[in-house]
């Protein structure tokens, strides 16, 4: 059912609102806090407009960073704890080929740790350099598989070292370390490839905290608009009271609806 339209100037309003207040004070603190509560939820439900429309502006810019690179959509990190993983899984094979080198424990850990970097910075510059710089990319290429294939004469050297009698199963061994080496370093490389860009990386990030915001502010904008129908409701008992006796019945609704509307600042 639609409210008619108020008979009455606003001045009726207030004056009604002044005669209901005047009836006791913990009514008149009542009104007060029935605007209060208006006020606030005004400005949530600005806030949480606001809000929203940053997130929208927030996913829109990161669209358009991830446009530029369509292919390149699984997240950062993950993406790179995957390529980190392939690079940890060459440690074995690494170990085998510091060991060529006849030093002693510590020194075949650090020569270790240095191949394994070797390795991750193939990964990375390869990746990097894929866009930007396809001939350094193409010479980064052939020095990274030179140092995979030189990994793989120091493992023969040293499979070859400890089983003199046996040269093809040392030859095969080093094949197969090689192999696996240059298969993970090759997963690894596909996984950073396939991750998003740093800079979609941020604005993907920047767009779900804008988005959380906006949950946020919307969710405080519900519960300050529920407190400040509660404290109407509450004080509209009030004016109800003095509504039936001076108002005709076809005006009843029409007050209350004013003084709600009043109340909650959309009219003076």
């Amino acid at each position: 059912m639609s409210i008619p339209e108020m008979p009455m100037p606003g001045t009726d309003v207030a004056e009604l609102i002044r005669d209901v207040n005047a009836t006791n004070n913990a009514v008149e603190d009542q009104y007060l806090r029935a605007r209060q509560a208006a006020d606030i939820a005004n400005r949530s439900k600005l806030a949480a407009e606001e809000s929203r429309v940053a997130a929208e502006a927030a996913w829109i810019a990161y669209q358009t960073i991830q446009a530029e690179r369509p292919r390149r959509r699984s997240p950062l990190l993950r993406q790179a704890a995957l390529a980190a993983g392939t690079v940890a899984f060459d440690g074995v094979a690494c170990y085998f080929a510091a060991q060529a080198l006849n030093g002693g424990q510590d020194s075949t850990l650090i020569w270790t740790v240095l191949f394994l970097a070797v390795l991750a910075g193939g990964e990375i510059g390869l990746d990097f350099y894929r866009d930007r710089n396809l001939r350094a990319w193409r010479i980064l290429a052939y020095i990274t598989s030179a140092f995979v294939v030189l990994l793989g004469v120091l493992r023969f050297w040293f499979l070859a070292t400890i089983g003199a009698d046996d040269l093809v199963a040392a030859f095969t061994g080093a094949v197969l370390f090689t192999v696996v080496t240059a298969g993970f370093l090759t997963v690894g490389y596909r996984a950073l490839r396939a991750a998003e860009t740093p800079q979609a990386w941020r604005a993907r990030r920047a767009a779900h905290a804008a988005t959380q915001a906006a949950r946020g502010a919307r969710a405080a904008g519900k519960r300050d608009a529920a407190e400040r129908d509660r404290l109407i409701d509450a004080y509209l008992r009030h004016v109800r009271k003095v509504v039936l006796k001076t108002c005709a019945v076809e005006q009843q609704l029409t007050v209350e609806f004013a003084v709600r509307e009043h109340l909650c600042g959309r009219c003076p």
